[in-house]
């Protein structure tokens, strides 16, 4: 375990108790295209495919809540044939770390051509105290490097890879059919709209910032009917989704509660 997942696992946990910072959505069916299960504070996403599913992410490394989340909407990890992967983050690409149990051994897995550099050791998740600290992911499950705007098939949907960096330097968004916009760890949202990811968890916010504009210019051509994150639901609004797209909050604000709707603790 290294530095960032001992941060991740034990430390976050304590530190933003009570906080209320994030609301993922518990497991279940979204629409008719878009199912997710709830791994602790994010969310996994499904697309149904006529014969099988496309994973958006795959939560935490040897989670305790995605198998039986599958179970719950009666699918098995062998029906997973494609993961598209948002970012290198251990709650959203543990389940093809190689140290874990592997509960999609069918899929083959999509990552950002930029984001593999967490990978070869070429980027560092962040920087701390003058140390290099490396993402907690190790993985040789990369079947395809994506580039920015690169548009892939899969069964019978569309789907483009947006280069949206600023929580990672390779993090991407995902464009479905022109009509679902994944946004990954860009974006959170709550009664008063899209705000920037927390400043804390960024590799560099003004980056994050440029990619809402692009995420909002993006969501508007396309008039996209659902704006969907990681850790704080979705909205059918692209004006709200980007309302506040210039600010990130100070969650470590004496009595500060960005989504009253939420547990005190999403850990246990």
């Amino acid at each position: 375990m290294n530095v960032v997942e001992f941060f991740g696992t034990f430390v976050k946990p304590r530190i933003t108790k009570g906080k209320k910072i994030v609301m993922p959505l518990e497991t279940g069916k979204i629409n008719n295209d878009i199912w997710c299960i709830r791994d602790k504070d994010v969310n996994m996403f499904l697309l149904r495919l006529d014969k099988g599913f496309i994973a958006i992410d795959t939560g935490y490394k040897n989670s305790k809540y995605i198998q039986p989340g599958l179970n719950s909407l009666g699918i098995r990890g062998e029906e997973i044939s494609h993961i598209l992967i948002t970012h290198l983050d251990l709650d959203h690409a543990g389940g093809i770390d190689k140290r874990c149990a592997n509960p999609f051994p069918k899929a083959k897995v999509y990552l950002g051509k930029e984001e593999q550099k967490y990978l070869s050791g070429k980027y560092s998740r962040m920087r701390k105290f003058g140390l290099e600290l490396k993402t907690p992911i190790k993985t040789d499950r990369t079947d395809y490097l994506l580039e920015d705007m690169e548009t892939i098939k899969i069964g019978d949907y569309e789907i483009q890879a947006i280069l949206t960096p600023g929580h990672t330097l390779g993090h991407l968004s995902f464009l479905v059919d022109k009509k679902y916009l994944f946004v990954g760890d860009t974006l959170i949202i709550n009664h008063t709209g899209g705000y920037c990811f927390y400043d804390m968890w960024n590799v560099d916010s003004n980056l994050n910032r440029k990619s809402l504009v692009t995420l909002d210019r993006i969501a508007k051509e396309n008039n996209c009917s659902l704006i969907i994150t990681s850790h704080t639901g979705y909205t059918d609004n692209i004006n709200m989704a980007f309302a506040h797209k210039e600010i990130y909050l100070n969650w470590k604000e004496k009595g500060f509660i960005f989504r009253a709707d939420a547990p005190d603790n999403l850990y246990i």
